[in-house]
């Protein structure tokens, strides 16, 4: 079966190949016979759908389940208007991830949405697609999810709030030490990624649990002291009340249709930023074992794993929480435990946080290594960043080394250089240092609200941008091999909702938009001059 699949893909590859001669349309599967040019090296194929199903729910539970509820709630007028936009999110999600999966079943290369990108619309859309992730979206959220480790520790170590440099401080060393950890090898951080995803679960059902507990102690007495907040019992769950945004009170009777729709996008964006990381076995796509099969299970099963879990903890909120504290506190779920059970629960709850936050660092660390690899490989970064572990030389590979006056020699050498890495040391070591310095200037310099609503733009302009090119592809290349395709609905969905949110959040958040369009003209300069 293998075998086969190579086989048509290097059928493919020729026939892209005389299809088109221009560089910056040239097809992602076509050969590059040009000296300058490196061809990626395919990774052993290591990952199960375990793996792949591992990855993707330990990137997806991790800070967003426990601090975004307060942007969303802070963004709508009821808490059921919140559980929706859950919903929603989840769904939309679903609809993203299923697009992806017919596009890494079909092209099953490491880089993801680069790659896809380049196949469909040219070598420019993809460097810019590199550039973006590898530069602000990724460090970006790693620096919120190190934020929020260090807010969930501030959150029971203190009775008063952290200063801020105490809380860079904790978040800096929670970061450099995931970045250490995931820097060994792949086998490690696959390890990793699995354990944290069982702490992460184990995370989810204990908070689910709690609620259930004040459910039931309600209905036993309603005055027992474990009954929640009350809020849950005595108020509408979807009669509209002010709420705070931004630092100024929203009074929802009043405000117009589109200043309504403009919060209902940042609820949104927050509660999208939390399923965030649908994509990311993609990323990984060529050392999944039968990706065909494999990729399309991992993320079925992953999404309604999560969908679920997000939906259950949120209804969970609500009933241990007091409402008008839910739009306030970024440590959601710290404060929910230690409500109902006390400081020592608040603790335990911390630390299993925390450990969900490592694990969603842990698995950015490996996506953004990979990315920053295959772009690496494609010439959009230098090409020492495509090495993997500590490479292996000695005098006397030096020595037989070809002479390097010859182009196509010295390109051969640098290949192999970069390529080849110590069998015990095989993470992508530049690319993780050069992740973890630009993480550690967002961290510094950022706040948790503005990375996240920086974050979502800066990512759904991708997202919506690849799921257009899967409806490119099926109308330019109907022969192409599908082994998993979704109905049309799903993308076209996909699509003109994620388009609208884009609009819309762009318009709310213009600072933020701003930077955006800066670093997209940046990095269309920096691509036209790099050629």
């Amino acid at each position: 079966m293998e075998a086969n699949r190579d086989a048509a893909f290097q059928e493919h590859e020729q026939q892209n190949t005389t299809q088109s001669n221009d560089a910056e349309t040239e097809p992602l599967l076509s050969h590059q016979t040009s000296s300058l040019s490196r061809v990626p090296q395919r990774p052993s194929k290591q990952l199960t759908t375990r793996n792949a199903f591992a990855v993707l729910v330990s990137i997806q539970i991790g800070s967003g389940i426990f601090a975004s509820p307060a942007q969303v709630d802070s963004n709508v007028p009821s808490p059921g208007a919140a559980l929706f936009v859950w919903v929603l999110g989840g769904l939309l999600s679903w609809a993203g991830a299923a697009s992806f999966a017919e596009l890494g079943a079909a092209l099953p290369l490491n880089g993801g949405m680069q790659e896809y990108l380049r196949h469909v619309y040219g070598d420019t859309m993809a460097f810019l697609m590199a550039w973006i992730y590898i530069m602000a979206v990724k460090p970006s959220s790693m620096a919120i999810q190190s934020i929020v480790i260090a807010e969930s520790i501030g959150s029971v170590t203190s009775a008063d709030p952290l200063a801020a440099w105490k809380l860079k401080a904790i978040a800096i060393l929670a970061f450099v030490a995931m970045v250490l950890l995931n820097s060994i090898n792949t086998k490690i951080t696959i390890k990793l990624s699995e354990s944290f995803t069982v702490v992460k679960i184990m995370t989810v059902v204990l908070i689910v649990i709690g609620g259930l507990i004040a459910v039931i102690a309600h209905l036993i007495d309603p005055n027992s002291s474990l009954s929640g907040s009350r809020d849950w019992f005595t108020k509408d769950w979807f009669a509209s009340r002010p709420s705070v945004s931004e630092g100024r009170t929203v009074d929802w009777t009043s405000i117009s249709e589109w200043e309504r729709f403009g919060h209902y996008s940042a609820a949104i964006y927050a509660g999208l930023w939390a399923y965030d990381g649908w994509d990311n076995a993609n990323v990984v796509a060529s050392e999944i074992r039968d990706p065909g099969r494999s990729l399309p299970k991992a993320i079925e099963a992953a999404m309604v794993v999560v969908l679920s879990s997000y939906e259950l903890v949120n209804l969970a909120y609500y009933i241990l929480l007091p409402w008008d504290m839910m739009s306030s506190n970024d440590a959601v779920a710290v404060a929910a435990a230690r409500s109902l059970f006390g400081r020592p629960a608040g603790i335990i709850i911390t630390i299993l946080v925390a450990i969900s936050c490592a694990g969603s660092i842990t698995s950015n660390v490996f996506a953004v290594g990979r990315l920053t690899v295959a772009a690496s490989q494609r010439h959009y970064l230098p090409g020492f960043l495509s090495q993997r572990g500590l490479p292996k030389r000695s005098a006397k590979h030096l020595a037989a080394s070809p002479d390097r006056s010859d182009p196509s020699s010295s390109n051969s050498t640098n290949s192999e250089e970069n390529t080849t890495p110590n069998s015990k040391f095989d993470a992508p070591i530049y690319a993780h240092i050069l992740a973890l310095v630009i993480t550690l200037v967002y961290i510094l310099t950022g706040s948790f609200r503005a990375l996240l609503t920086f974050v979502g733009m800066a990512e759904w302009v991708f997202y919506v941008a690849t799921v257009v090119g899967l409806i490119i592809l099926r109308r330019r290349e109907p022969d192409l091999h599908r082994p998993y395709q979704p109905v049309l609905v799903l993308p076209i969905t996909f699509v003109v909702v994620g388009t609208l949110v884009i609009i819309r959040s762009a318009m709310f958040a213009p600072v933020q938009s701003g930077v955006l369009v800066g670093l997209l003209v940046v990095g269309a300069l920096v691509s036209k001059f790099r050629r």
